[in-house]
């Protein structure tokens, strides 16, 4: 795995602006960003229906059974109707994933977007782990505005939304999705706005150590 390009990884909270951001940042410094181009890569390469590969991004296998449990039949468990698809387990779906990053990462400079990213690099030198967040009201009046959608439908996609990326990092890497020592830096979107994020973010990206922390710890 090369070692010499910086990469940079973000996670983030739905409706924290995650996704925009590390487009300003990727913009700025014109590197690929793999967000939802990650899906289409992945099923270009491994020949499975990109719609097959979307209703299992960053979910787990029981996503709907867990999604009817927290949130009932209604609201944003309708927006994930189509069950996991035959063939790929979560066993392959994680061997996937870690295998394109990894490739992603012998190209160059990259942002990887969630799909435990600061998991797979996490011993990858000059590579800088962010996690994204913002108090929920912020996250509320982001979704509400950007999505079209109401205040109880807003409420239930982020807490969905949450759900299943929690289930997912803990399901595939036994970590706590939003515990600090996963990341270098933690930020919270809602003090700034998305440039400013991006400029803090920036500001870490060009001190990351060369060396990752041999205890793997997070500073």
């Amino acid at each position: 795995m090369s070692t010499r390009a910086p990469m940079l990884t973000i996670s983030h909270q739905y409706g924290s602006g995650g996704s925009q951001i590390a487009r300003a940042i990727g913009d700025r410094l014109q590197w690929p960003v793999w967000d939802k181009e990650f899906v289409r890569k992945m099923a270009a390469e491994y020949q499975i229906a990109e719609s097959d590969v979307d209703a299992k991004d960053e979910r787990v296998a029981s996503f709907m059974e867990k999604l009817v449990a927290v949130l009932g039949m209604g609201g944003f468990a309708t927006a994930y109707s189509m069950l996991p698809p035959a063939g790929l387990d979560d066993d392959r779906l994680r061997h996937m994933t870690r295998t394109l990053i990894e490739e992603i990462a012998d190209q160059g400079s990259a942002i990887i977007v969630g799909r435990g990213g600061n998991h797979i690099l996490a011993k990858r030198p000059r590579t800088l782990h962010v996690f994204v967040r913002a108090p929920l009201e912020a996250r509320m009046q982001r979704v509400i505005e950007w999505e079209k959608l109401t205040r109880p439908d807003a409420e239930r996609r982020i807490a969905g939304m949450d759900r299943l990326r929690s289930d997912y990092m803990r399901t595939f890497y036994h970590a706590d999705w939003g515990d600090p020592k996963h990341y270098h830096l933690v930020v919270d979107s809602s003090a700034w706005t998305d440039d400013a994020t991006a400029d803090l973010i920036l500001g870490a990206l060009e001190r990351i150590p060369e060396r990752p922390d041999p205890s793997g710890r997070r500073s």
